[in-house]
Order: structure tokens, then C-alpha cells, then sequence
């Protein structure tokens, strides 16, 4: 399938190809959809096996940003950057200025922030370069508590109650948002076990939480629990997967978490809870873009628990419906977008 082809089918406006040889820097920003606002998405840095690899990533999770704007009522539209590494790039100060200056030539385009691969310190670089940028890596904690709060609604349509106290959770990833959400399950009393391909940060999880059991990442899939919560890496539900999941529920803060659409259904055939990554995860987008700049941290906590009513609305349209929650998240999604973008044509 031709870029073109891959844009139109997913409805893209632009695709952005950014390279700078000096500091050899390759990016690639897509701008899934404006018709609410502004595009607003992370920045991702990693190793791809190759171009088409880099840039059906940035399609996908571009996409999933426009989903979860609208899904939480945010007025802004999804895009998202993709770095390019190899081995032999140098990743330092100048890497990172080209790319915002690269940003910065979008004239408020797209407004992007850390995401996997990147952290508040690379960023430091890029923010010297551009305005378009959202400190939201402080919200991690405020990602962590909608995640939670998900959770919660998802366990209350199981159950009849939305306590968490006692429930087993297994956490794939425990990076910035998967170690908060742990501490948040502590919170809970729930009975958690994880799993990361990075030891040190197991041992964090480990120092602050004795009581926490540890497994392979090959055996975390697999694990009997209540709650499977997947916090890396996306499209790990896929045909070879699923069939191993041993859990009531996936609820976890990894973005594009499906490697098709039809694994939500297939998840729903097993007769598993999925609940659509886009909606549980994003609960910093209950903020506007100035609002995220500096809204104060207690509004934002509060603001996150509202994931919880997102989360049990969707469901409940679901089993009315006789469809995955998934389905209807998307179908939400895009009647949003549908019913605004017949209001922009009105000049003021």
C-alpha cells in the first residue's frame, strides 16, 4: 500500500517527512485530524526496522490521538512524531534543536510533547527551538489516575462494585506511568504483579513496594489475574497472543494497544473486557492545550477521575448495542469529529 493510499485510508491531512543531515536527524510527524483543534500528540524515539515501519506507527498512533480527544470532549486533534534512530546517531543538543526547529516551522500546527523514548530532559533542547510544545511530563501521575479509574468501571460491571481492594492486576511496563499506576494499585489494595525488560526499574517498583510479585516479560501475557494492564509497548493483543490471555480484563495506559480492530472482538468472544486504550488512558485531555501549560495539579487529579464516567457510559453502550466497547468508542470518536466539522464552515 503507497503513503497516499495509507493516508486516505485512514483520513490523514498530512504527512511530514523531516530530515537534517548534520545532526542526522529523521522524523516523521502525521497530522491525523484538525477539525477540533489543534494537532497535539507525543513524540516517540526509537530503533525501527525500517521506513514503512516508522511510518504506519506515526499513522496509527496519530489516529488514536484524534480518538482519544474526542472520546474525552478535548478541543484538540491528533498528531504524532516519530525520531528515527540507528545506530551511530548521535542523540545530543543539536539532534533535538533540528527537530524543534522542525516543529517550530508547522507555525503551531502540531504541538507535541515526551513520549516513549523521550523525557523532559531531550525535550529541554527542543523547547529551545519551539513554542509547540506541552510540559505533559508531569502528567504521568494524572494518566496513572484515569487509568485507575477505568479500571474501576470495568471491575464495577463485572462485580456490581467498583473497588479494587483484592483484585490481581498484572502491569506490563513499569516506566513513569507504570510505576505510578502501581503505587495508585498499593493505594487500592490490590494484589499486583509485574513484569519490564529493564531491571532497574523493577527494582524501583521492588524498593518501594515488597510485596509486589515479579515475573518474565514472555510470561506476563499469560499471567492468571483480573485486570491485565499492558503500559509499554503498543499492539500486543494480537491472533498469537490473546488466546494466552488469562485475565477478565485489559485496561492498561499503552497507546494502539490492538494490532487490528477485530481484536477487541476477538477479546470479546473469550468473553474479556477490553477497554479501548485511547479513553483509559488519556485523561490529561480533559485539560485544553493553555489549560495543560498550568493547570493546577488537584483540578488535574480531579479532572482524571472523570474517566471513570467515560469508561462506564461506553460499556453500558456497548451491552446495549451487542458490541465491544471498543467499537463504540470509535463510533464516538468520529461522530464528534463529524457533528464539529460541520460547524467550522460559519465565519466569525
Amino acid at each position: 500500500m503507497s503513503i497516499f493510499e495509507r493516508m486516505k485510508k485512514r483520513r490523514h491531512e498530512q504527512l511530514i517527512f523531516c530530515f537534517n543531515r548534520p545532526t542526522g536527524l529523521k522524523a516523521i510527524i502525521a497530522i491525523h485530524d484538525t477539525t477540533l483543534g489543534t494537532s497535539v500528540g507525543g513524540t516517540r524515539l526509537m530503533e525501527y526496522g525500517s521506513e514503512e515501519e516508522a511510518v504506519v506507527d506515526a499513522l496509527r498512533l496519530s489516529e488514536m490521538m484524534t480518538y482519544q480527544s474526542a472520546s474525552l470532549e478535548s478541543d484538540m486533534g491528533g498528531g504524532k512524531a516519530v525520531l528515527m534512530t540507528e545506530e551511530g546517531t548521535e542523540l545530543d543538543e543539536a539532534y533535538f534543536r533540528a527537530f524543534g526547529r522542525f516543529v517550530e516551522g508547522l507555525k503551531g500546527l502540531f504541538v507535541t510533547y515526551p513520549a516513549f523514548g523521550t523525557s523532559d530532559r531531550e525535550f529541554r533542547h527542543v523547547r529551545r527551538e519551539t513554542s509547540s510544545v506541552v510540559p505533559m511530563e508531569g502528567n504521568h501521575e494524572i494518566t496513572a489516575i484515569g487509568v485507575i479509574h477505568g479500571m474501576k468501571a470495568c471491575v464495577r460491571e463485572l462485580t456490581g462494585h467498583a473497588s479494587l481492594s483484592g483484585v490481581r492486576v498484572a502491569v506490563q511496563g513499569v516506566g513513569k506511568v507504570g510505576q505510578l499506576l502501581v503505587d495508585e494499585l498499593v493505594a487500592e489494595g490490590a494484589l499486583i504483579t509485574v513484569t519490564d525488560i529493564r531491571y532497574d526499574q523493577i527494582k524501583e517498583v521492588q524498593d518501594r513496594h515488597g510485596d509486589v510479585t515479579v515475573v518474565r516479560p514472555d510470561e506476563i501475557l499469560s499471567t492468571e489475574c483480573d485486570i491485565l494492564s499492558p503500559c509499554a509497548v503498543g499492539r500486543v493483543l494480537n491472533d498469537e497472543t490473546i488466546p494466552r490471555l488469562r485475565c477478565r480484563i485489559v485496561a492498561g495506559a499503552a497507546s494502539d494497544l490492538l494490532e487490528e480492530p477485530r481484536h477487541a472482538d476477538l477479546m470479546r468472544e473469550r468473553g474479556i473486557l477490553y477497554a479501548p486504550d485511547f479513553v483509559i488512558g488519556g485523561a490529561e485531555l480533559f485539560q485544553t492545550e493553555p489549560e495543560l501549560m498550568g493547570a493546577p495539579r488537584e483540578r488535574m487529579r480531579e479532572e482524571a477521575k472523570r474517566v471513570y464516567d467515560v469508561m462506564a457510559d461506553i460499556i453500558t453502550e456497548a451491552k446495549k448495542e451487542d458490541t465491544s466497547p471498543y467499537r463504540i468508542a470509535v463510533a464516538r470518536a468520529a461522530r464528534r469529529v463529524g457533528r464539529i466539522g460541520m460547524v467550522r464552515n460559519i465565519m466569525c
